[in-house]
């Protein structure tokens, strides 16, 4: 089976909900990322993908220093992007730290570490944002029916796994979530955050709705 492009399956689904989702979610982050980024502030994006999230905000704030940190995919054709390795080649400490639609697919380990990175990086007034999909509750069966019609792709989940999901229960997450969202629940997520931060806000997207009726949640946090 060929594989879909991110691209595809995101921002520019064939479903117009997945698409509105998307879409609405990187018009939040951006305007997240930019509430809280002073006058000649720094961001960093962890796990920025293909950029698009920092050259939308480039658009918008001339002013600031966009900062990636991406291990996997190529680096984007915008000058104004300035790639590192990690957290400690960072020439300041930075005034946001984002981390869009990543957490889902590391480890605990990888995530223990990405968080403390995080709260050792950033300024004593910066922000850590945090945007993770909703993969309880009724937007999971959703997802699963959008995977399974126009992407033409099994469930990862078995029948007994897709109903409690669905019911907001808990469902094992495999060893490689490299390719995968199955089994997270972002009240886990919140949970190690308040561990070592502030969690100061939590926005559903993108509906005015419960969190079991919408598609991601944010998380802006300060340090503890």
């Amino acid at each position: 089976m060929a594989a879909v492009s991110y691209d595809r399956q995101t921002i520019n689904s064939p479903n117009p909900l997945a698409r509105f989702a998307h879409r609405s979610r990187l018009v939040r982050s951006v305007a997240l990322v930019e509430q809280h980024l002073p006058l000649h502030g720094t961001v960093v994006d962890f796990g920025a993908g293909t950029g698009l999230l920092l050259s939308s905000l480039g658009d918008r704030r001339p002013d600031a220093g966009l900062f990636a940190i991406e291990p996997y995919m190529p680096p984007a054709g915008d000058a104004r992007l300035h790639y590192v390795r990690e957290f400690a080649a960072l020439p300041a400490r930075p005034d946001v730290i984002s981390a869009f639609e990543v957490c889902e697919h590391l480890s605990d380990v990888e995530i223990s570490r990405f968080l403390w990175e995080a709260w050792e990086a950033l300024n004593s007034d910066g922000r850590l944002i945090v945007s993770v999909p909703i993969m309880v509750g009724g937007a999971l069966l959703l997802k699963e029916l959008n995977r399974a019609i126009l992407f033409r792709r099994g469930s990862d989940y078995s029948p007994s796994e897709l109903v409690a999901g669905t019911l907001g229960r808990t469902v094992p997450r495999p060893a490689d979530r490299g390719p995968t969202h199955k089994g997270f629940d972002f009240r886990w997520l919140r949970e190690r955050l308040r561990q070592r931060f502030v969690v100061e806000e939590q926005i559903l997207s993108p509906l005015p709705l419960p969190w079991w009726a919408n598609s991601q949640i944010f998380f802006v946090c300060r340090k503890a």
